[in-house]
C-alpha cells in the first residue's frame, strides 16, 4: 500500500483515495509489453509517460526468485554498467523512455518493471522477457525428392531460462502445409531443453511444408498468466510436393464407348504430372496431349491406345489403356432419341429414326 495511506485511519477510504488520484496523478500511459526472443535478437522495452522522457523513470529487472535488481534511475542515470553492458536507456519524443538491449542472451530473460513515484504514489507496469536458443531443424535440409512411401524423420528443439517456465506453459509443434496439428511435445518437468522429433512416410498427394514452432505462457509477478505469446517460428522446411507413379487411367470420366468424331480425354493421377501418348493400331503416334479426337477416316473397330507416363526419383513409369472404335455418331444420336425416357418418341419422330436407319444399313 502507497504511503498515502498512513495519514487515513479507514482502510477503505484509503483505498478510493488511491484510485481517484491514481487516475488523476498517473504518468506512465504505455508500459513495456511482454516479448519473447531469440538469442542474438535486439528487443526494445518502451516505458511512455505524460513528458515523454525518462524523467522520474526507474527500470529494475528481477530474475527467477530474486529480488530486482535497478539498472537504470532517473536520478543516477544508468547503474551497474558491467553486469548491464549491453542495456542502453534513452529518451523519445514519442515513446518516452526506452530500453535497448542488444545481442540477448538466455541471462538476458527476466521480469522487467518501470516505476515512477509521484506524490507518494508509485506505479509500476510490469513485462516478462523470455529469450529463447533455437537450434537448427535436424536434418538441416530436407531431400529435394520425396516419393510415397518415403521415411520422413526431422527434429526440432529450443533452450529456455527454466527460472521463467512451469510445467505445461511451453510446447514444441510441428505443423503441415496446411498448419493441421502433426505433433506436439509438452514441457511437463519445466525442463529447460525441449526436444520434439516427428516421423512418419510419406503419403500420395500430400505436400509437406513442416514448419516447428514454440507456444508458451510466461510467468508474471511469480504466476502463470492465461495469455500466451503468438507462435513463435523455430525452423522450417520449404514446400516438397510427395512424388508418386502414374496410377489408373480414365477416358472422360469413366466412358466406356467412343465413335468416329469424338474427342476423348486420357488422364492419369501422379506426380510429376504424366506426359501423355497416343498410338493408333499401326503403333503411330497420333497425339502428344492428353486429349485426342477421333478421325473421320476411323472405323469401327479401330484400336488407339493412351499412354501416361512419369518419373519417380530416376525411375521411369508408365501405365497404358486401350479404346475400339465402336460406332458411328449418327447411330449413337438416333439411339439415344429413340431410348430418351424424358421425350416420349412420336410417330414422326419414329418415322425418322426408322428411315435413318435403313438408309444407315443400304
Amino acid at each position: 500500500m502507497s504511503k498515502l495511506c498512513r495519514y487515513f485511519p479507514v482502510e477503505m477510504w484509503c483505498f478510493i483515495l488511491l484510485t481517484l488520484l491514481t487516475g488523476v496523478l498517473s504518468s506512465i500511459r504505455k508500459g513495456p509489453s511482454n516479448s519473447v526472443k531469440k538469442v542474438g535478437d535486439t528487443v526494445q522495452l518502451i516505458c511512455k509517460t505524460d513528458t515523454n522522457s525518462c524523467e522520474g523513470i526507474d527500470w529494475t529487472k528481477m530474475e527467477g526468485s530474486q529480488s530486482g535488481t535497478a539498472f537504470y534511475r532517473s536520478a543516477y542515470g544508468q547503474l551497474n554498467p558491467k553486469k548491464f553492458a549491453n542495456y542502453v536507456v534513452s529518451s523519445d519524443a514519442r515513446d518516452g523512455c526506452i530500453v535497448t538491449i542488444s545481442n540477448l542472451s538466455l541471462t538476458d530473460s527476466g521480469v522487467f518493471t518501470c516505476s515512477e513515484e509521484r506524490n507518494q504514489i508509485e506505479e509500476k507496469k510490469n513485462a516478462v522477457l523470455l529469450v529463447i536458443e533455437a537450434s537448427p531443424c535436424s536434418p538441416r535440409v530436407l531431400d529435394a525428392e520425396i516419393a510415397k512411401g518415403d521415411s520422413v524423420s526431422i527434429s526440432c528443439s529450443v533452450n529456455l531460462h527454466s527460472d521463467y517456465i512451469k510445467p505445461s506453459s511451453v510446447q514444441l509443434v510441428w505443423l503441415n502445409s496446411n498448419f493441421s496439428l502433426r505433433s506436439i511435445a509438452s514441457n511437463e518437468s519445466a525442463s529447460s531443453n525441449l526436444t520434439l522429433p516427428y516421423s512418419s512416410k510419406a503419403e500420395q498427394n500430400e505436400t509437406l511444408r513442416f514448419r516447428c514452432s514454440l507456444s508458451l505462457s510466461v510467468n508474471q509477478d511469480g504466476t502463470l498468466y492465461d495469455q500466451s505469446s503468438p507462435n513463435i517460428e523455430i525452423c522450417s522446411f520449404p514446400t516438397r510436393t510427395v512424388l508418386y507413379p502414374v496410377t489408373e487411367i480414365k477416358f472422360n470420366e469413366n466412358q466406356e464407348q467412343f465413335a468416329k468424331g469424338e474427342t476423348v480425354l486420357c488422364k492419369a493421377e501422379g506426380h510429376p504430372p504424366p506426359a501423355y501418348e497416343w498410338k493408333d493400331k499401326d503403333e503411330q503416334v497420333v497425339s502428344n496431349v492428353g486429349s485426342y479426337t477421333i478421325t473421320e477416316k476411323s472405323s469401327p473397330g479401330d484400336v488407339f491406345e493412351c499412354t501416361a507416363k512419369n518419373s519417380v526419383k530416376g525411375v521411369p513409369h508408365s501405365i497404358s489403356k486401350s479404346l475400339t472404335v465402336t460406332e458411328f455418331l449418327e447411330t449413337k444420336a438416333l439411339e439415344k432419341e429413340l431410348s430418351s425416357a424424358s421425350s416420349p418418341v412420336t410417330p414422326t419422330g419414329l418415322l425418322v429414326a426408322i428411315v435413318g436407319l435403313l438408309l444407315y444399313e443400304i
